[in-house]
């Protein structure tokens, strides 16, 4: 089977998926592929050969339990040894310490990476940002960044590391992968799960967006708990894709495998995407994060921003997550007698977000579609003095106002994030972030501290320390 045919427009053929969030799938491109009564015949449908990739131990509970069997032309153990990759990639860490990483708590912010002059794809135009933990133990994980403009020639990537989850903002990807075609676009992300190879063409030319990687776990729905059975995102809503496959001899084809942060080649005669069926729960998928369904308050205050989880990697606490990915999506707010905005907050979490497109509610400037910021543990953030002041200035009798026309995202991890030094030397820093926060003024009254201070105790007789000026 060929690539699908580009459209008038230039776009990219419509592709068929499969939906539902941790399915157990089964997809065929050639009818009758597929083994029946077992998973791993004598001789398999067309002379195929079985293969399992496994997302989790043998012995997980069945309820964990993800793998996934491919029907393929060729194995992938068909190839060369693996080698250092020459060049190799300086900018990717999976093992973050005082060699590779430092820490900081000061709110660090960037603007949007530009798309490199030269020729870069996918591979070379990711970068990390920060991380906590390390791949080999197979705990932790890592924020990366990429831009690039050119489409993957000759090569597939497998990440052996962690699972990737990938929001792109500018461009389509065009992902192949083993089990299938997905096709991404902004306001989009796309899971790639641990051990998987793919491709990444880019369509529409430059891209750049987001990746977070988790070690040692996989990306679930979060629990609903007193929301009940819906809301949030639908496991219906997620796509996964179904069976495509080449046969092509293609001499010096390349794997390049990312494995404890580096990156080695193999060499081998075949693309590696050649598995006319497959069947199982362990698979690559993609989400329209369009359709969310947020939830919110409808009376007063502010619901905590974990009601926008989209994903959640748990850790091994209860109710602690290794990585939530969260979204901020078009919605109405009505509070009353509510600053509607985020508050201000330290939180034990950390926190790093971007923009997709729009302006961010509590940022009215610097923070720009492409860009990104860092709010570590117990690091002060909340909205800049331009937001808070022109919500305090619409006063208590502020019409509902609905946020359109923006998505931002989050990943929020329990781990302390150390950052990459060339993330904090980059020229994208914005070295005056701090200045959105140094405008706010005090707006206290001491009169006013006096009234609320007399309506408590007019009928107790009790006086409170400092209920008068000067006091």
């Amino acid at each position: 089977m060929e690539k699908p045919s580009r459209d008038d427009s230039g776009g990219w053929a419509e592709l068929e998926y499969q939906s539902g969030f941790g399915n157990h799938f089964s997809s065929e491109a050639l009818p009758g592929a597929l083994p029946t009564g077992q998973n791993n015949p004598l001789l398999c449908p067309y002379g195929l050969y079985a293969e399992q990739i496994s997302g989790t131990a043998f012995t997980a509970p069945r309820k964990q339990n993800q793998r996934s069997w491919l029907y393929r032309i060729k194995p992938s153990v068909t190839h060369e040894p693996f080698h250092p990759r020459i060049p190799g990639h300086k900018h990717l860490v999976s093992e973050f310490n005082q060699l590779t990483s430092s820490v900081t708590p000061t709110q660090l912010r960037w603007k949007p990476a530009d798309v490199p002059d030269a020729p870069t794809d996918f591979i070379d135009g990711l970068y990390t940002i920060c991380g906590a933990g390390s791949s080999f133990l197979r705990h932790g994980y890592a924020i990366h960044m990429y831009a690039a403009n050119k489409s993957m020639d000759g090569c597939a990537f497998c990440n052996a590391d962690g699972d990737f989850l990938i929001v792109p903002q500018k461009g389509r990807l065009l992902i192949t992968t083993e089990c299938g075609k997905l096709q991404v676009s902004p306001g989009e992300m796309v899971v790639l799960p641990q051990g998987f190879r793919f491709a990444i063409d880019l369509p529409d030319g430059p891209s750049r967006g987001y990746v977070a990687e988790v070690f040692g776990t996989h990306f679930q729905l979060p629990e609903l708990g007193p929301i009940g059975a819906n809301g949030l995102a639908s496991p219906r809503d997620f796509l996964a894709p179904t069976a495509w496959f080449e046969e092509s001899f293609l001499p010096g084809y390349t794997i390049v495998q990312k494995f404890g942060g580096e990156l080695f080649t193999a060499k081998q005669d075949f693309s590696p995407f050649n598995v006319v069926a497959w069947h199982g729960n362990y698979v690559p998928y993609k989400y329209d994060l369009s359709k969310f369904c947020p939830y919110n308050t409808v009376l007063v205050d502010h619901g905590d921003p974990s009601i926008n989880t989209v994903l959640t990697a748990p850790s091994d606490k209860v109710g602690v997550a290794l990585l939530d990915f969260v979204i901020f999506p078009p919605r109405w707010l009505v509070a009353e007698h509510t600053f509607r905005p985020p508050y201000y907050h330290r939180n034990c979490m950390s926190e790093f977000m971007g923009l997709i497109y729009g302006i961010y509610e509590a940022k009215a400037d610097g923070f720009l579609p492409g860009g990104a910021s860092l709010h570590s543990c117990m690091t002060p953030h909340g909205p800049d003095t331009k937001t808070y002041e022109a919500t305090i200035a619409r006063g208590e009798d502020a019409e509902p106002l609905r946020i359109s026309g923006t998505v931002a995202f989050m990943f929020e991890s329990s781990l302390i994030p150390r950052v990459c030094p060339w993330a904090l030397e980059s020229p994208n820093v914005d070295a005056d972030y701090y200045r959105c926060w140094i405008g706010l003024r005090s707006h206290f009254s001491c009169n006013g501290r006096q009234a609320v201070n007399s309506s408590l105790t007019a009928n107790s007789g009790e006086v409170l320390l400092g209920d008068k000026c000067g006091a």
